[in-house]
Order: structure tokens, then C-alpha cells, then sequence
């Protein structure tokens, strides 16, 4: 007969071969667990201080590559409108579409009011229709493009995103125990979750600078939030790029992203679990005297191979 204390130090055994680990921990019953069709899932809360990661399957959840953006945001008339159109720049101050009158009037033209320098611009109210010089609207006088005072005729957003651009943001690597790709993992055991280029082009933050004309955009990238997908229907929140695992840390759980599977990945067609890390970039732009924020997601992904180990009990 095969004792309690036998079966332990198999599952010790076989968890130090995968991970390469010098000792094995006696496992503590994993927390909060609850019962499902496929198994049991176990959900803990921490935050970026230390825990296993804020579990769920609800407002956190993305497709892979999916975006979106909180632009900068222009009003007429107490409601929301496009910020760029073809009748030019949204002057939130002027209230009406800006862009050069082409071609000028000639410089006798009253509009100049005897002036030798600067430039003729057109001001069109929301919603109207016509090429510069013609049309409702009107014209006015102003510095030229790059000198003080001057309308900005470049929407700041897309030179903002132009920052982003050279920022050459990576998406994801995935850090995960076991080390080796395609090692399998044992059900009940603690994986350890982290994202494996940190650096600023995978994590930020990292700042860079995009010019079009006379304007001058400043952007911050920096990664949020990560939400990982374990493929056995759980789904948490790190909000931190995780702890790397090492030889020296030993088999407990991760201090600060983790997961423990409680099924087997033996009924996958491919016979494991998809892991997909996503990175939640958020991106602060400030320029032309404006300011605003881009969100976009990114997302890598590893076949992980979970399996049990059968004991064979004997009289």
C-alpha cells in the first residue's frame, strides 16, 4: 500500500524535475474555491503589492488586439463633435473649423488691414459646407503657422499617435513556470505569472516626442494593468508585470501574479490550456496647449500542458 507520505514525495518529486526547484513545499488548499462542470476555480484577490491577481470573468475581459482611445473632445453647443472634418481644426475657443484661405487674398485686400505678414484663415461654424474663401463662415487675420497666437491647424491626436509610433511598444512575452515551453504543469500545483520584456518598450514607461508643421506632441506610454486568460475559464488582473521565478524562490505561490490549475488539459483537442496575457497601454499626450489620453491593448500568447499525477493505491 502506497502511504499519504509516499504519494507526497512522488508529487514532490515529479514537480521538482519539471521546475528544476531544489525543495518542494507541502501545497496549502487553494482559497475561495468553487465547483464548476469542468472542475474547480479558485479565485484570489491582491493588488499590486503582493496576492495571486484579481480573478474574474466580467469588465476586465478584451479580445486580443482590441483598442480604443479617449481623444481629446470638442463641443459645439453643449454637444460632443469630430474634432477634425474638412472644413478644418475644431477652434474650441472660436467655436468653428480653422484652416488657411487658399489661395490668400491679395494684400490690399481689407482683411489684412494694411498688415505685410501673417496669415488669412477661414472660421466655418459646425456643419457647413464649402471650399476656403467661398461659403458661410468668415475670414480672419492671424499669426502665421509656428509663431505665438497662431491657430493650430494639425490635430494634436494624430501627432500624438505618431509619438506612439516611434515608442516601438512589444507586445507581451510570456513568463510562466515551468520554464521550459511545452513542460507540463501538475493540477494543484502554483504557476508563477510574469511578463518577460518589462523593459520600457514592453512595459513602459517611455516617452517620445512627434512634430507636424508647428506643432510639437509629447506622449507617455505605460502598461496599466495586465489581464491574464488561463484558458480554464479563469481570468485576473495583475497590476504589475509580475515576480520572475527562480531556482532560489522555491515553489510557493508567486507574491505577486499566479495561478493554480485544478483540471487537467488532457480533454483539449491539443491537449492544453491557451495562456494569453494582455497588456493594458495607457498613453498621456500633452501639446499645441492641449492634452489627452490614448488606450490600447496588446497580447501574446503560450500553450501551457497541465496533467495529474495518478497514484496507485495497493492492500
Amino acid at each position: 500500500m502506497l502511504t499519504r507520505g509516499a504519494a507526497s514525495a512522488v508529487i514532490s518529486v515529479i514537480f521538482m524535475a519539471l521546475l528544476g526547484m531544489e525543495g518542494a513545499a507541502a501545497l496549502d488548499p487553494p482559497a475561495n474555491c468553487r465547483d464548476t462542470p469542468t472542475g474547480q476555480i479558485c479565485d484570489v484577490v491582491a493588488d499590486s503589492a503582493g496576492g495571486n491577481g484579481d480573478r474574474s470573468g466580467g469588465a476586465d475581459s478584451t479580445q486580443a488586439g482590441a483598442t480604443s482611445g479617449k481623444q481629446r473632445i470638442c463641443t459645439h453647443a453643449g454637444e460632443e463633435i469630430d474634432c477634425t472634418s474638412d472644413l478644418g481644426i475644431w477652434s474650441q475657443d472660436r467655436q468653428c473649423f480653422v484652416q488657411r484661405v487658399s489661395p490668400e487674398p491679395p494684400t490690399d485686400h481689407p482683411i489684412w488691414e494694411g498688415r505685410d505678414e501673417g496669415t488669412i484663415y477661414q472660421c466655418s461654424p459646425a456643419g457647413a459646407a464649402f471650399s476656403a474663401g467661398t461659403g458661410i463662415g468668415f475670414w480672419f487675420w492671424a499669426p502665421s503657422a509656428g509663431d505665438a497666437g497662431a491657430p493650430v491647424l494639425v490635430d494634436p491626436v494624430s501627432v500624438a499617435e505618431k509619438a506612439v509610433e516611434r515608442m516601438e511598444l512589444a507586445a507581451p512575452e510570456i513568463g510562466m513556470t515551468p520554464m521550459a515551453a511545452g513542460a507540463p504543469l501538475l493540477v494543484g500545483m502554483d504557476a508563477w505569472l510574469w511578463i518577460d520584456n518589462p523593459g520600457p518598450h514592453g512595459f513602459g514607461p517611455i516617452t517620445r516626442t512627434a512634430t507636424a508643421g508647428p506643432t510639437s506632441v509629447t506622449a507617455t506610454a505605460e502598461v496599466a494593468k495586465v489581464v491574464w486568460d488561463m484558458g480554464d475559464g479563469t481570468r485576473m488582473t495583475c497590476r504589475s508585470a509580475g515576480t520572475p521565478w527562480s531556482p532560489a524562490k522555491g515553489t510557493g505561490a508567486s507574491p505577486t501574479c499566479g495561478h493554480r490549475y485544478m483540471t487537467p488539459s488532457t480533454q483539449r483537442d491539443d491537449g492544453a490550456f491557451t495562456v494569453r496575457a494582455t497588456t493594458y497601454w495607457r498613453v498621456d499626450w500633452s501639446g499645441a496647449g492641449q492634452s489627452g489620453r490614448i488606450t490600447f491593448t496588446m497580447s501574446g500568447e503560450r500553450q501551457q500542458p497541465v496533467t495529474e499525477v495518478q497514484v496507485l493505491q495497493t492492500s
